[in-house]
């Protein structure tokens, strides 16, 4: 009995971490323009088991946000995904606005499945290749690849103006090693990391860099590479469950 304040609070770090914060969804907004007058979400990392209440937080958030362009960075399957619900849960929400989207890591395998489920739902995939969209008299140049890795085989956007060009990227593991790529787009947005998924701070950092394959430079959060914005962010879900310290996240980008 006389451990039972230490009990109490590991049960309490176990409720919220397993239970609490990996439904706890925050917005997170990158202003590019003083005026903005378009919106555009950037999700990554939803590793879909079966249906969570945050999946519900987070499409009537985009619905009152009234988002006019969808991205997502990859990464829709987690070991036992429920194939009919990713279905269902993506057809809602390119109902909302367009969306385009790069495959993660957890899709390499199973691209023909996928790619399968999105276009039945209405997403575009944005595998190695560039796309123009307007959106309000705007014109945004949008290029989507797994990882540093396929650069090589990616077909970047070609010389001409744009309001805003954007690399979307899943895992930023080595991305320094392409900063002559990286400075031709305004914005970069990347996942893959789940920002530590569960975070103390220099421990799990020091975790990540020692993985084979990862430096850890583009790790959480935004960063600047001259006048180009890379933005990480720590997903909505998990390949295995709870989260600390690293709360699921929406990006709001207004241009």
């Amino acid at each position: 009995m006389k451990h039972w304040k230490l009990c109490l609070l590991l049960f309490v770090l176990l409720i919220y971490a397993f239970v609490l914060e990996p439904n706890i969804l925050m917005v997170e907004r990158l202003k590019l323009s003083d005026t903005p007058s378009l919106k555009i979400a950037f999700f990554a990392d939803i590793h879909i088991w079966i249906q969570k209440p945050l999946h519900s937080l987070f499409l009537n958030e985009l619905r009152q946000e009234k988002v006019d362009l969808i991205l997502f960075g990859g990464d829709v399957l987690s070991p036992y995904t429920d194939m009919k619900y990713f279905a269902e849960f993506f057809t809602e929400l390119a109902s909302i606005a367009p969306i385009y989207a790069v495959y993660g890591n957890w899709e390499e395998s199973e691209t023909a499945v996928v790619d399968r489920i999105f276009k039945q739902a209405g997403v575009q995939v944005l595998h190695t290749r560039s796309t123009v969209v307007e959106i309000h008299g705007k014109k945004i140049g949008i290029t989507g690849a797994p990882s540093h890795h396929y650069f090589s085989w990616t077909r970047f956007l070609p010389e001409e103006e744009f309001d805003l060009k954007i690399l979307m990227v899943h895992a930023p593991n080595m991305l320094e090693g392409s900063a002559d790529i990286l400075k031709k787009y305004d914005l970069v947005l990347a996942g893959h990391t789940h920002g530590g998924q569960f975070y103390f701070p220099w421990i799990t950092e020091w975790v990540l860099k020692s993985t084979r394959g990862f430096s850890g430079r583009y790790f959480r959060g935004m960063y600047k590479l001259d006048e180009t914005k890379i933005y990480v962010t720590r997903g909505l879900g998990g390949w295995f469950p709870g989260r600390f310290a690293s709360l699921p996240e929406l990006v709001i980008i207004e241009l």
